[in-house]
């Protein structure tokens, strides 16, 4: 079982890996830039390896702790200034785009969302309403960061 879910859970993130190399390709033909695409292979292969790591340690660790918090970690340690693999992960790491990786994980997160939309409706309207709340606290709160940073910056 373990074996198979490892395998399962493989297929998907190179899945991942695979369409988020491709929309980086999309991108960089249309903005007419080029990619280092070997670079940006090896690049996505080192974080498919982490977060394989930071799924098995989830399942091998007793603690509720999320699988995406055990891959900041694995990829915090990695890439500290007394990490001996620093700058080869760096490195190979940066010819990924967060672009692309942010386009997939909300593709992924909708889809997810879509497989749940029965317990969505049990919710009912008070989902809508601690949503706007939600959107609004975000947006203002993002905006009077902003605001702070850039009057603290002299920008204005």
């Amino acid at each position: 079982m373990t074996l198979s879910k490892t395998l399962n859970e493989l297929k998907a993130l190179v899945l991942c890996g695979v369409v988020i190399l491709f929309a980086q390709w999309v991108n960089t033909v249309r903005g007419g830039t080029t990619m280092e695409f070997v670079t940006a292979v090896i690049g996505m292969i080192i974080i498919i390896i982490i977060s394989v790591l930071s799924l098995k340690i989830k399942q091998l660790l007793p603690w509720k702790i999320p699988a995406f918090a055990w891959a900041s970690i694995l990829g915090l340690l990695i890439t500290t200034p007394w990490s001996p693999v620093q700058q080869v992960v760096l490195d190979f790491t940066n010819a990924v785009t967060t672009g692309a990786v942010s386009s997939v994980i909300l593709a992924v997160a909708g889809v997810s969302i879509g497989t749940k939309l029965s317990d969505i409706k049990r919710l009912s309207w008070k989902m809508i309403i601690v949503a706007i709340f939600v959107f609004c606290g975000t947006f203002f709160g993002s905006a009077l960061i902003a605001q702070l940073i850039l009057s603290i910056q002299g920008i204005i």
